[in-house]
């Protein structure tokens, strides 16, 4: 049961009263970071509503024009457009639910830009997974300055090897985000098949255990009831549990970092799995309807998102061929 619901009789709360009211909610109920994100995206928008002279504003008075005013404080501000996006759609989803409960009417958001912007490639190929899997950390520190010797150094050298192992498991789970693999639990193991809801979206999927990832687990495995040593907690609260995981997230990205430059500038992030495994599937044609039930994805326009660079690298490639046909070597064959 929601434990901020609006009381009608005192009439509709202001906006950001509201925002902040569903930003607690979500905390409640242990969706920390949409939690995170609402309250965020409240604080920016309440910047915004400073300079305009005002504390907070009504339901009535969320109109196109105020949230395009809104996007150019925000672009004027430096902040890029994926993060303006993301503010956006936290906002409008506050909106959505306050409509929802009969307090405000209609979308002013529709003419707000809340996609996402194309980005660099954010995919590694097949040999630089297979460098990685196999990679000499302790041969590779020698050759790089590390501020670090004796117990510190091995420490150093654990927690690259972890962030390596980690994201080998994430890549052979089919793409397996950070923040699923950190609440994994025991208990989700069974009969060799791992079975979670995705934190996302709620969305149930089944993973079979490969060997690869068997001799992950095994490699990790502690008396705590998780499946991996991310989250140590085993009986706190809900917020510190989050805190942990974020806490590991950066740590991770920061090893993962520090991995990409000893394979020659990789741009590993934990994100980076998840897109290599699309893409790699997809160059072994497997059908997208596949790929998009196989990531957990509640649309196939996600997946496409993650391969839409993929199909620009391909149509490169072909018109390479093609033109070396034409002008270059003729008895190069048009497939490869």
């Amino acid at each position: 049961m929601r434990t901020n619901k609006v009381d009608r009789q005192r009439g509709p709360r202001k906006f950001l009263d509201y925002a902040f009211l569903e930003a607690e909610h979500m905390r409640t109920i242990g969706r920390i970071g949409v939690s995170n994100n609402y309250r965020c995206a409240a604080r920016r928008f309440a910047a915004f509503l400073s300079t305009e002279g005002m504390q907070d504003i009504s339901f009535k008075r969320m109109q196109p024009q105020l949230l395009a005013a809104f996007e150019e404080f925000l672009r004027q501000n430096g902040v890029c457009r994926n993060t303006s996006s993301s503010y956006l759609r936290s906002l409008h989803s506050v909106y959505n639910r306050a409509v929802r409960e009969g307090l405000a009417t209609g979308n002013p958001f529709a003419g707000t830009y809340r996609g996402v912007a194309k980005t660099r490639k954010r995919a590694i190929c097949v040999d630089d997974i297979r460098r990685l899997s196999r990679l000499d950390f302790r041969t590779e520190l020698g050759f790089h300055a590390v501020p670090c010797a004796g117990k510190r150094f091995e420490q150093h050298l654990a927690r690259l090897e972890f962030a390596r192992d980690i994201f080998v498991f994430c890549f052979c789970s089919r793409g397996m985000t950070f923040v699923d693999l950190a609440y994994l639990r025991k208990s989700d193991l069974v009969n060799g098949t791992i079975s979670y809801a995705r934190k996302k979206t709620g969305q149930r999927l089944q993973v079979r255990v490969e060997p690869r990832m068997q001799e992950i687990i095994r490699k990790y495995t502690t008396r705590s009831p998780y499946l991996f040593p991310i989250i140590r907690s085993w009986e706190d609260t809900v917020q510190r549990k989050y805190q942990e995981y974020r806490n590991a997230l950066q740590y991770y990205n920061n090893s993962l970092k520090e991995i990409g430059g000893m394979l020659g500038g990789l741009p590993l992030t934990s994100y980076v799995c998840r897109h290599s495994w699309a893409t790699t599937a997809h160059q072994r044609k497997v059908p997208l309807p596949i790929i998009s039930q196989a990531m957990g994805h509640d649309s196939e326009k996600t997946t496409e998102i993650y391969l839409k660079e993929i199909e620009c690298a391909e149509i490169d490639r072909v018109n390479s061929l093609l033109l070396d046909d034409v002008f270059g070597n003729v008895a190069c064959p048009l497939q490869r």
